[in-house]
């Protein structure tokens, strides 16, 4: 690789590492907290690094993020996204935006990437690509996410205090989420679809025990303040309408792992990135950090301490035969026995 030193004006260095033959030692596919956080290691570790941000994803939203370390007032998800990405950018990785079209694997065990922004080639793919939450089917709905509409009870159930929320989901986990809203609020309304619910009868009779109620109607449409800068209400099929301060959709994820699934990367049946506990996949020189790998916590500390640890592997992997460990000389070999789907991994 070839290494240059910038100055800013501000005094701190910047270390721009090239890629050696158009070959990046890293592509990072996200540009979220997991993606972001190993580009940092991998950069500091004197690696040519390039990032793939389509732009999308959970830290795309207007959410301030209240719970993350260092930040007394909270930050938004943007303003740590953009963050991350000057700090990345502090230790020489480079940014490319654009979305991922297909990968190939090559005999040297490289990797070509074909996005809409051009084609570059890997020694290693960190897949960073996180999931996407299902939404309910009501027009608009987006622009509000971060604002009066949220997805996660770690994140922002201290929103709700003594608020009236609405909670948009079918299944026992809603319900059960719904029911730990009670700690923050007691305004309380779970909306169930009619032709999806599958509430067990034991939650049922405890949502009613505990004094919240269950509507079983689809989501059509909100009303909004007479100078539309808040939601007031969700309006429902059946023509109720609901006040609502804030709404929480309760209707699950989908992992973003289809051009991992393509690769051959072996998935479990929710779709979620098979890793073993150092984050080797099923395929040598492919990694996987954050939410696409199933962590039990989606969380952003939890991304970036995931995407941590996917550097530091990634970066053992990539290192000379002569500096790894007696027994790891061979990187694909290493690989191997930390598949997750061995009997070894």
């Amino acid at each position: 690789y070839s290494r240059q030193n910038k100055t800013s004006f501000d005094g701190i260095v910047t270390v721009m590492i090239s890629p050696s033959d158009n070959l990046y030692d890293a592509i990072i596919i996200g540009g979220g907290p997991a993606g972001l956080s190993a580009a940092v290691y991998l950069g500091r570790f004197r690696r040519s690094v390039l990032v793939l941000d389509n732009g999308k994803g959970r830290s795309s939203f207007w959410q301030v993020n209240e719970n993350y370390l260092g930040f007394p007032n909270g930050v938004t998800t943007r303003e740590l996204r953009e963050l991350g990405r000057k700090q990345a950018e502090r230790f020489g990785a480079h940014f490319k935006d654009g979305a991922v079209e297909r990968i190939e694997t090559g005999d040297d065990h490289t990797f070509t990437v074909h996005t809409t922004v051009g084609e570059f080639r890997g020694r290693t793919i960190l897949f960073a690509t996180g999931v996407q939450d299902i939404w309910p089917d009501i027009s608009g709905i987006e622009q509000w996410i971060g604002r009066q509409v949220f997805w996660c009870i770690t994140c922002d159930g201290h929103r709700t205090v003594d608020k009236t929320i609405v909670c948009i989901g079918n299944d026992d986990a809603a319900a059960t989420t719904a029911l730990q809203f009670l700690t923050f609020t007691s305004h309380i309304t779970l909306v169930a679809d009619p032709d999806k619910v599958r509430f067990s009868e034991k939650k049922r009779r405890q949502l009613a025990a505990h004094g919240i109620d269950v509507v079983a109607a689809k989501p059509q449409y909100l009303e909004f303040s007479p100078d539309g800068t808040a939601i007031t209400a969700v309006c429902l099929s059946d023509g109720t309408r609901l006040p609502a301060e804030m709404i929480f959709a309760l209707l699950g994820v989908r992992p973003n792992t289809q051009m991992a699934r393509q690769m051959g990367v072996a998935l479990n049946d929710e779709g979620y990135i098979l890793m073993d506990e150092e984050g080797y996949t099923s395929i040598p020189g492919v990694f996987a950090a954050g939410d696409l790998t199933g962590m039990y916590t989606q969380q952003v500390a939890s991304a970036v301490h995931a995407g941590a640890e996917a550097a530091q592997t990634m970066n053992y992997y990539l290192y000379a035969p002569f500096q790894r460990n007696v027994g790891d000389e061979d990187a694909v070999d290493l690989a191997r026995t930390h598949d997750p789907l061995s009997p070894s991994g």
